[in-house]
């Protein structure tokens, strides 16, 4: 039986998995490439913390809006399952701890994800139903309960991030650890600079903060995704450590590029940030990419041995 046929215990087989999940990929792309155009509008808005009235004020649709959750929610909770059910299985080579952490950590984010979907549905209704006259006391979307989980989402896939890594026998030499020194500095300085130079400076608010430390956990990622690609290129049975690294090198980019939008954006001057963006599909490739890591391994971890075949 070939690795790509072989079925798990649900009865579907990793090739189904991994076709479903390029698949999604691509619809996710499509809707996000040609559907993210702003169309509701215009409306006339009076933020709290604009001084005046804001016209020509064009936002994405909620049918849209609802759409990108929809493609989000479904690839974090089939990779965050995927990932779980490599932690329960005795038979993983790899180590059953990646898996948790990463597992958790997906899980986390959706839960994050959701919480910050609703204040943003509730934050942007409410300041369109005010319209000229202003809104009063609107929900805030950041910080909120909602980087709770997104916080715990840093941990989590930091600890299982760094388990992949961590007691192995990676063999780099020293041009590749001179390109990891080389990413990760190259990461180090984008993440200042839309932090602190795009951000408005160095501060100490809640706000800044967290940007502060979810830029620490996307630079890990980023060098921890760099050394998994550098020491784990070739080779059929190191699929799934490629594909964990893509995974991060994904999020490090979707991250960077939202925190870029918010920082770049300015209600008052009718650009405000609006959920949807195109620069979100990153987020959907890497827990796609998560979660055809843990289908692959999960494969090749549930192969008979030449022993057992020959038996």
């Amino acid at each position: 039986m070939s690795r790509a046929k072989s079925s798990s215990p649900s009865g579907i087989s990793t090739q189904s998995i991994v076709w479903a999940a390029i698949g999604w990929a691509a619809i996710a792309l499509m809707f996000y490439l040609f559907l993210s155009a702003p169309t509701d509008g215009p409306h006339i808005v009076k933020p709290e913390e604009c001084d005046k009235v804001v016209k020509e004020f064009i936002v994405r649709p909620n049918w849209y809006r609802y759409g990108t959750y929809i493609f989000q929610t479904v690839a974090i909770a089939c990779s965050g399952i995927l990932c779980l059910r490599n932690w329960r299985s005795p038979k993983i080579i790899s180590g059953r701890n990646v898996w948790l952490g990463l597992g958790l950590g997906i899980l986390s984010w959706g839960i994050g994800n959701l919480i910050f979907g609703y204040l943003d549905f509730q934050y942007q209704s409410g300041l369109i139903a005010g319209g000229a006259k202003g809104a009063k006391d609107l929900v805030k979307t950041f910080p909120s309960i909602a980087d709770i989980f997104f916080t715990a989402t840093y941990v989590f896939l930091s600890w299982g991030m760094a388990m992949s890594v961590i007691g192995r026998r990676l063999n780099l030499y020293p041009k590749q650890w001179a390109i990891v020194g080389a990413v990760g500095f190259v990461g180090v300085g984008l993440a200042a600079y839309v932090t602190f130079a795009v951000g408005g400076g160095f501060t100490l608010d809640t706000g800044k903060i967290l940007n502060i430390v979810y830029a620490l956990g996307d630079i890990w990622l980023l060098v921890v995704a760099t050394i998994l690609l550098l020491a784990f290129w070739g080779g059929k049975a190191a699929q799934s450590w490629r594909l964990l690294g893509s995974a991060g090198i994904s999020m490090f980019l979707s991250d960077l590029l939202f925190n870029y939008s918010i920082n770049v954006a300015d209600i008052c001057k009718a650009k405000p940030y609006q959920s949807g963006e195109p620069a979100e599909f990153f987020w959907i490739l890497a827990f796609i990419l998560w979660g055809m890591a843990a289908a692959l391994e999960f494969d090749l971890s549930s192969r008979p041995t030449t022993r057992s075949r020959r038996g």
